[in-house]
């Protein structure tokens, strides 16, 4: 989810396999031209099952 993406951070999406730094600005551009971007923190959003305790 589009919600899960943007409360990440970069070095947490750097250190997925096969996504690099081209991605990452591929990623960062899409969210900025949608007034989003990384880093978001949403207050009401569900965490995320790995974030769990």
């Amino acid at each position: 989810y589009i919600g899960d993406l943007i409360q990440r951070t970069e070095n947490e999406l750097l250190k997925t396999p096969n996504l690099g730094r081209k991605s990452l600005n591929e990623i960062k551009d899409v969210l900025a031209s949608r007034g989003l971007s990384l880093g978001m923190k949403i207050d009401s959003w569900p965490e995320s099952p790995s974030e769990g305790s």
